[in-house]
């Protein structure tokens, strides 16, 4: 019966789309989530294994930013706002991989680290809480042999 199924599936989609644009398809999903995986990693090991406890430390010190010229705070405002973009976009993909296949608990903490926001911190460590979103970061590590992170 599944079976049946799946061959009636296969068929309604070769009939209306094409053999073409469904390899073409797959092809195309296959390599971004390569090339997704590729990009992951490589953020995750060049991390600090101190990440998640400096930012502990840090939001309990008071810092002082150096006063910045206008044509500095520009360049530096136009990078916050790639940061933001592209830790909501990462955000927006790490909700859609909870239920499609993917790292998706990885990919909105990556995320959620991009973005400033009051609470980003307690919710990170909500986040980290989870045995099995500390396992996965440090498999990647333990796999580019680097430090695991150390998390308390």
């Amino acid at each position: 019966m599944l079976t049946e199924y799946y061959n009636n599936i296969a068929t309604y989609l070769t009939e209306t789309f094409g053999a073409n644009f469904i390899f073409l398809t797959i092809l195309l999903t296959t390599t971004v989530s390569i090339g997704y995986f590729i990009l992951m990693s490589y953020i995750i090991t060049h991390m600090d294994k101190r990440y998640f406890i400096r930012r502990r430390i840090k939001d309990n010190k008071a810092s002082i930013l150096p006063h910045l010229s206008v044509g500095k705070s520009s360049i530096i405002f136009i990078v916050k706002m790639a940061k933001i973009i592209v830790g909501i976009g990462l955000v927006v993909c790490g909700i859609i991989m909870l239920v499609l296949p993917g790292q998706g608990l990885i990919t909105m903490l990556i995320g959620l680290s991009l973005i400033p926001f009051p609470g980003k911190n307690k919710l990170e460590q909500n986040l980290l809480a989870k045995k099995s979103v500390r396992s996965s970061l440090n498999w990647i590590r333990a796999k580019a042999n680097k430090e695991p992170f150390i998390f308390d």
